[in-house]
């Protein structure tokens, strides 16, 4: 990670879809503590239910508790190549990156009583939303932010994509976010005697464009050494990350037909609902972060304000159908 940007999170959105699906966001706003713009809204049932401490489970989490997790968070690009440890660096020291300080880090508990007890995260979306509108889905968008370089510097990824000094344009902070799912043993429910290496992990970069992912030579790269006068090496350990989403059978919605974002598998309780149906439950935590090594990741990007919806999805795995 090469620089130094912040970018504001403050309000929450969560709701239900349709198919034991459960999505939540959050949008930033230039305002830090500013409270408009919350919205909280349910709608097909209880499928998949979420909590916040693993004991209290809805279709719908109060307002204050998010805001309790959530007050006064700004990203600051740090750097992981895991989604689980991360550092800071470039112009600062070289340190461990602080959880709810640099980067967002919470704990996210799911509950279901039915057959389809396979979480993925699912249907990004990111590419046809914008940051004035809303969709179902899983997507990660900004309002931008218009620059001007100050320097002469190779854009990428191809060998004539240069930004000429003066040249203005509109950068995203979009582009530069990664997301991790880390899942977690479940300690309240004392049936989840999983293995760490039993356990699912995820990082995900939105963008989908895998040309200006991480650790490229052009980019923000280019533009902190034109900027900078001072070499750093590329990193020599990739990023563990996919540019992609599990696809969904068009016949089956609850029918996965990959593994690639598999997030959580739920866990039998040995509790059963008041219908007599077994209760599975799992944990997981998520970690979201502007990534500094990034070809994003530049000045362009301070300031700007990003929305973030992640959409769950309970599903059958590939290996199991009908």
């Amino acid at each position: 990670m090469i620089k130094k940007l912040y970018i504001s999170l403050i309000t929450l959105i969560l709701l239900f879809v349709t198919f034991g699906t459960v999505t939540f966001a959050w949008i930033s706003l230039s305002t830090i503590n500013n409270i408009e713009g919350l919205s909280l809204a349910a709608s097909g049932g209880d499928e998949l239910q979420i909590s916040l401490d693993g004991i209290n489970f809805s279709s719908q989490l109060p307002a204050e508790s998010l805001y309790e997790l959530f007050d006064d968070i700004s990203l600051v690009d740090v750097t992981s190549t895991d989604g689980v440890t991360f550092q800071t660096g470039g112009l600062r020291d070289v340190a461990p990156a602080v959880a709810n300080e640099h980067y967002l880090s919470f704990d996210l508990y799911f509950q279901t009583s039915v057959v389809e007890h396979y979480v993925y995260l699912v249907n990004n979306v990111s590419n046809s939303v914008s940051y004035d509108t809303s969709a179902t889905g899983t997507y990660v968008v900004s309002n931008g932010v218009m620059w001007t370089a100050k320097y002469d510097f190779w854009y990428g990824p191809d060998d004539t994509d240069l930004i000429q000094k003066g040249d203005e344009d509109r950068y995203y902070a979009s582009d530069s976010i990664r997301i991790a799912i880390i899942e977690l043993t479940d300690e309240t429910n004392e049936l989840d005697l999983r293995n760490v290496q039993d356990l699912q992990k995820f990082v995900f970069d939105p963008s989908g464009d895998e040309q200006r992912g991480y650790g490229k030579p052009y980019g923000a790269y280019s533009y902190f050494i034109e900027r900078t006068r001072y070499f750093i090496t590329l990193p020599e350990t990739m990023q563990e990350v996919s540019y992609r989403l599990t696809e969904i059978d068009p016949t089956n919605p609850y029918q996965s037909l990959d593994d690639d974002s598999l997030v959580t598998v739920l866990q039998d309780t040995g509790r059963v609902n008041e219908k007599g149906k077994t209760i599975y439950s799992g944990k997981v935590r998520i970690n979201i972060w502007l990534e500094g090594w990034d070809a994003d990741a530049f000045d362009a990007i301070e300031n700007d304000r990003v929305k973030i919806q992640l959409q769950f999805k309970a599903l059958i795995p590939p290996e199991i159908t009908d």
